[in-house]
């Protein structure tokens, strides 16, 4: 096998193995609304005026956990009162297979000025944009807050 064959070899390997990658990963948004740039980022979510660059940062693709730690990746999307002062955070997280979408708000791991008041995890696109009260049906087609 020549240089040429070897390297064309590893480029489409390279090629196929990236295509997948993006073809398969959970997009979620990623947000705090405390955030100067992220007022988008509230309650309700409201994506329509999201500059392309804020866009490219802040709707992300999840990376998958260690296959040995028997969890998945999903959205998640949490609010908590900091201080009495609401604040929303939107983003990629690892949860346990077959853990219940609202088991997150269980976590006692925060200091106690702060209350969590929802939290919820979702796994498709976007999940994690609609509004709390809100009963959406979710879809893997269209990511939410496009």
């Amino acid at each position: 096998m020549n240089i040429f064959n070897f390297l064309s070899i590893v480029i489409s390997a390279i090629f196929i193995i990236a295509s997948t990658q993006q073809v398969c990963a959970l997009k979620c948004w990623r947000c705090s609304s405390d955030a100067s740039n992220s007022a988008f980022c509230n309650e309700p979510f409201d994506a329509s005026n999201i500059s392309e660059h804020v866009r490219r940062y802040s709707y992300v693709e999840c990376t998958d956990p260690p296959a040995h730690l028997n969890q998945r990746a999903v959205c998640k999307k949490s609010i908590i009162r900091v201080n009495g002062k609401p604040e929303v955070f939107r983003a990629c997280y690892w949860e346990k297979v077959g853990a219940a979408k609202d088991e997150c708000v269980n976590d006692n791991n925060t200091p106690s000025y702060i209350k969590r008041e929802f939290c919820e995890t979702c796994d498709t696109n976007g999940c994690n944009s609609v509004d709390s009260n809100e009963k959406q049906e979710q879809t893997k087609d269209k990511p939410h807050g496009f």
